[in-house]
Parts: C-alpha cells; sequence; structure tokens
C-alpha cells in the first residue's frame, strides 16, 4: 500500500442559511487531525494524509427555536474529539471508532434532549467522511449525502436513510417520482432522538482526481444531480465551486439551510482512474475487535456475551411531527419540528423473564379451563334416564314411574306430594 503522505487532499466547507430560514440548523467540519482545527463558518484547508488521518463532516440539525442547532454542533465537536484522540489507526480500527464515535454523540444528545424541556426532540442527521489510508470510509445516520465525482460521472455513495429511498429501492417508486413525492422529507433515523442506532458504514476505494461532496439536503434537494455535476465540472477550485453549489441552491429558493463540504483528492499514493471503475454503495463491516471494546465498556464476560442483545438489533423509525407508534419523522418546510422514538426502552432481562414466566402460567390456566368446559359440553346429561333419584328423603323404587314421564321442573320442586303428576 502507498503511504498515506503520499495523498494530496484540497477541501473547503461551507454553510449558508438560505432564503427561507431564519437561523442556520447546519454544522459541518473539516479537520486535518495531524493540525486539529476547530470548524469555522468557512474552513479550505490543502494538506497531505497524515497518518491519524482526515474526517469531513456534515449535520442536519433539526428541532425548531435554536434546538436544532445544539444537536448539530454538539454532533461536531463530540465526534471529531472521539475520532481524533489517542494513536494513529488501521483502517479497520478508524471505522470502529468513527462508528463508535457517532454512537455516542447518539446518546449524549439525546440525554440533553431528555433532560432540558427547551432542547426536547432535537436531532440532526450526519454523514461523517473520514480516511487514514487510499480508502474513504463513510458513517450516515439520516439523508445528508456523499456523492463522487470519477471521469466525469457523478455517482451517489450513500444511501438515504428516508421513506422515499426505501420505496425507490422496493421497486414502488422512480427517481423522478420522488422528487414530487409528498413524504420527501421523512427521515428513518437522527442522532439525538432515539435512545440507539445503526450506522450505516461504507466504503469507496479513491483514485487519482477523485472530487468528495458531502451535502445536507439544503444542496441535493432543490439543486438536481445533473446541475451538481456540471458545477464540479467547470470549477476545478474546490471554494469557488463550493459558493456556486450554495449559489444554485439559492437560485432554486433556498428552501432549507445549505451545506456543502468538497474536497479533491491527487498525489502518486492514488491509483490512476480505469474505465471500469464505477462508483457505488459499497457496504464496510470493519468487525468488532474484542479488545477495541465500546467506550466506557470492558470485553464482555462470557455470561454478557450469551445474553446482552446486539447493537443495532432494534431499527426504529424517528417521527418529528407525529407522536403515533409507526410514523416517521418529517422535515417541514416551516421548519424541523422535533423527532421522537416510536419504541419504549428494553426492559432488563430479570424483568422479561418474570413476565414471560407469568404469561406462561395465566395462558396455561386459561387453556385448562376451555378444556374443561369443551369436556363438558362434550359429555350428554343423562341425569333423567336414572331410575334412582332422591325425592322427599325416599329412595324411589326401581319400579316406578320412569322420570322420564315427568316433567323436569316437577322433579326438583320440593314440599309436592309423593304422587304429585300422576292420573288418578
Amino acid at each position: 500500500m502507498a503511504s498515506s503522505s503520499e495523498i494530496k487532499i484540497t477541501v473547503c466547507g461551507k454553510t449558508d442559511v438560505g432564503q427561507l430560514r431564519e437561523h442556520n440548523e447546519d454544522n459541518f467540519l473539516v479537520v486535518d487531525f495531524a493540525h486539529v482545527e476547530k470548524p469555522s463558518p468557512e474552513i479550505s484547508l490543502d494538506f497531505l494524509l497524515g497518518e491519524k488521518g482526515a474526517l469531513f463532516l456534515v449535520c442536519d440539525g433539526m428541532g425548531g427555536a435554536a434546538a436544532g442547532e445544539v444537536a448539530s454542533t454538539m454532533a461536531v465537536e463530540s465526534i471529531s474529539s472521539a475520532v481524533g484522540s489517542g494513536e494513529p489507526l488501521t483502517r479497520e480500527r478508524f471505522a470502529r471508532r468513527l462508528r463508535r464515535a457517532i454512537e455516542a454523540a447518539n446518546d449524549s444528545i439525546f440525554v440533553q434532549s431528555r433532560d432540558n424541556q427547551n432542547e426536547r426532540g432535537m436531532g440532526t442527521t450526519c454523514t461523517a467522511v473520514g480516511l487514514v489510508d487510499a480508502t474513504l470510509l463513510i458513517g450516515q445516520i439520516g439523508d445528508s449525502r456523499c456523492y463522487v465525482l470519477r471521469g466525469g460521472h457523478l455517482s451517489q455513495a450513500t444511501k438515504d436513510q428516508s421513506l422515499a429511498w426505501q420505496l425507490i429501492e422496493a421497486g414502488a417508486m422512480t427517481l423522478e417520482e420522488a422528487k414530487g413525492f409528498e413524504h420527501a422529507n421523512i427521515i428513518l433515523q437522527a442522532l439525538g432522538v432515539q435512545d440507539k442506532v445503526e450506522v450505516v458504514l461504507s466504503q469507496v476505494s479513491l483514485h487519482r482526481g477523485d472530487v468528495i461532496l458531502v451535502c445536507s439536503d439544503g444542496l441535493h434537494g432543490p439543486v438536481s444531480d445533473d446541475e451538481i455535476k456540471q458545477i464540479l465540472l467547470d470549477e476545478p477550485d474546490v471554494k469557488k465551486a463550493c459558493d456556486r453549489l450554495i449559489g444554485c441552491a439559492n437560485a432554486h429558493d433556498g428552501p432549507d439551510n445549505i451545506t456543502v463540504v468538497l474536497a479533491r483528492f491527487d498525489g502518486e499514493g492514488l491509483p490512476e482512474p480505469g474505465a471500469e471503475e464505477a462508483v457505488a454503495f459499497l457496504a464496510y463491516d470493519p468487525g468488532q475487535d474484542p479488545e477495541d471494546p465500546e467506550p466506557g465498556k470492558g470485553p464482555p464476560s462470557p455470561e454478557q456475551a450469551t445474553g446482552e442483545m446486539a447493537p443495532g438489533e432494534e431499527l426504529r423509525a424517528t417521527a418529528s411531527d407525529l407522536s403515533v407508534p409507526g410514523e416517521p419523522a418529517a422535515n417541514s418546510p416551516a421548519g424541523k419540528p422535533a423527532a421522537t422514538t416510536i419504541a419504549p426502552a428494553q426492559p432488563i432481562p430479570e424483568a422479561r423473564s418474570v413476565l414471560a414466566f407469568v404469561l406462561v402460567t395465566l395462558l396455561a390456566a386459561l387453556a385448562g379451563a376451555l378444556f374443561l368446559v369443551y369436556q363438558r359440553a362434550a359429555i350428554p346429561d343423562r341425569s333423567f334416564e336414572r331410575p334412582s333419584f332422591i325425592s322427599h328423603g325416599k329412595l324411589a323404587s326401581p319400579s316406578a314411574t320412569p322420570p322420564a314421564a315427568v316433567h323436569p321442573e316437577m322433579l326438583a320442586a320440593p314440599n309436592r306430594p309423593a304422587d304429585a303428576g300422576r292420573e288418578p
């Protein structure tokens, strides 16, 4: 593998409030971990990739008022701090650290949203692009996108975690139909609105001359992929290209906050692009190293390893303007309402076991009762056919008139003469 120091990166990030919003809830990060710098309203860097790697991040906050801005700022600061800490890593360990950093950011935002009434329901999307070598690693929550321009072709390297994208993949809707879809802004995941998230990791093998665009839906919503591609082809300077992309979104009425991070890759550490090297979504699984535990946890014991639920086992949708379970959440044009979880927290294993025992016991009792009722109904009542029955304290003779000839009410009536009901 070529040295990472032979990979040259020119990158610029910029965010804009747009034409309709009162304040900007988006946030972004551009950082070379060899020379850590805090994000600012506009950042442009030109550097050689160091062994500690680099990270580009776009977050699209939601929640209304200033809550969305709080969530996106928390995500940027938390993820940057977690990924940039520690010693240089291999690609796999870098990817695991990135995944854990995104999960930890979700935990922090979720707790603050829960404990602060003014920030209740806040959340943010997150698309984080990092690398320590010639492979781009992408961690995603929500619908902020990563594009790759290679050989004159613009390709989307991420999959939107949205209702519209699910319908497209299911064949129920085309890309053209999705543009006019009434619920195109409904997303299925966001940081901070649920206690657990499932970070989707993907990868892109970089080539010389690749241009990477990370952006919020304030760009890819109003601006078509063809318009984005043409701007990137026409403008090789990343800073000027950022300005033009934001200007194009504003020319389309700028209905949302607009954030773009644009990076160009070059150098001897990257191969020349081949005609067959098409870019598409490619999932990446770095595995789980037992010596690389989750933050704040040690390696699991054998008992924990067999009893714990795997992270991401239960995927929950989010809802921003509805509290009905099962309804996903939307960013409304007038503001991005708060998102809420649709499922309660999982009970502890002991409580679940007791509940299961009680339910099984009740079901067994119910089944027994139903069986007895069924058996009683299936056996005919032959009491009136028997020759002996008690009447006035006497045992009737077998030669007596068969009880079948006597009305049942007469048999049961008290204090009636013994010869009652007989003909004279």
